[in-house]
């Protein structure tokens, strides 16, 4: 580990053992009263964002007022091609488990193509301050995870692509590193180097993350393509759309794109955890956006708790924020961001 990490990780733990010691105080100067009151508005917190109790009711209601109104999604039928983008194993799942499936049974082809393979997500290597070496491990572990998600909901194994770039670095590879190699700074790596990757040894450029997905897109020919929305939170839930707008542009194929919300902000969705009897609900983040939804059968919801399950190394840390997705309905929207009228030469639905 670099000495600017290993810093990074003492000023954390510095914060935290200060916060402690801080929260600790001001507990004791506390009556008992005032203790209790503290310990209620704590315990209300917890169940507003689990759907414990009366908050249960009130998360059902809103979630079925939010998308009361929501038009169904038009959806890809025999003879159409769909193509879902996902920055890293684990987003094809959460947003479009059941659109995968009802694709494939109504005879479409689909394909998978995982821009990173979730390599920079620290806790996940089962260490607070991993090497390199650990995390370059966790990505194969996460590759295998989205190999066997995949089989679960019936996707063909040449159809499961890689292309290797650097989890939390996509955006810097299309704003700043389009040219200039960058160096991971979690894997120490600045080129693809895990097998089973597209194009093993490119450099971590964006320019050469952008050919590889147009060589992509342009062999598949994908008749419809998922991606998620640039107003998602997470920069390469951005970074991935601006390439897959940029590329679709290039290619006048602009009205196959559709967008799905992940990192929606402000704890989305509620409640946390496994609620398969409610629908997803627009995320903050996208409350204006044309959105369709696409209803889910209960094997198709079944199925799709199962492929997530199968990211286990995900499930152990973030598992009721994954399984707040599987639920009866899932969202698209036609367009990135609200406008006031559809562009007529887009044809959208």
């Amino acid at each position: 580990m670099s000495a600017g990490r290993r810093w990074l990780w003492l000023v954390a733990l510095f914060a935290l053992v200060l916060g402690l010691n801080e929260a600790l105080r001001l507990w004791w100067r506390l009556d008992t009263l005032e203790r209790l009151l503290a310990a209620l508005l704590a315990l209300t917190l917890w169940a507003f964002i689990n759907g414990r109790w009366i908050f249960a009711h009130y998360h059902a209601l809103r979630s079925a007022w939010l998308v009361r109104n929501l038009p169904d999604a038009s959806l890809p039928g025999p003879g159409d091609r769909l193509l879902v983008l996902a920055p890293h194993p684990d987003d094809e799942v959460l947003a479009a488990a059941g659109q995968i499936q009802r694709a494939l049974a109504a005879g479409v082809r689909v394909r998978i193509v995982w821009l990173t393979s979730g390599d920079g997500f620290d806790l996940a290597s089962g260490r607070p301050a991993p090497k390199p070496e650990a995390l370059r491990k966790l990505a194969l572990r996460r590759m295998d995870e989205a190999r066997a998600a995949a089989r679960v909901l019936g996707v063909a194994e040449e159809d499961c692509v890689f292309l290797g770039f650097p989890d939390q670095g996509l955006l810097r590879l299309f704003l700043t590193h389009y040219y200039l190699p960058y160096t991971s700074p979690h894997t120490a790596l600045e080129r693809v180097d895990y097998p089973g990757c597209r194009s093993p040894g490119a450099p971590y450029t964006g320019q050469a993350l952008e050919r590889g997905l147009e060589e992509e897109v342009r062999t598949f020919a994908p008749t419809r393509l998922l991606a998620p929305s640039p107003l998602d939170a997470h920069p390469d839930h951005q970074a991935t759309a601006y390439f897959a707008m940029r590329i679709l542009g290039k290619l006048g194929w602009e009205e196959r794109l559709r967008y799905y919300i992940v990192h929606g902000g402000y704890e989305y969705p509620l409640p946390k955890g496994l609620h398969p009897r409610l629908p997803l609900y627009p995320a903050p983040r996208g409350r204006r956006l044309p959105w369709r939804k696409v209803e889910l059968t209960d094997e198709q919801i079944e199925r799709k708790l199962t492929a997530t399950r199968a990211h286990a190394s995900q499930l152990r840390l973030i598992g009721n924020f994954m399984l707040a997705f599987v639920r009866r309905t899932e969202l698209i929207s036609p367009l990135p961001i609200p406008v006031r009228t559809l562009p007529e030469d887009l044809e959208l639905d």
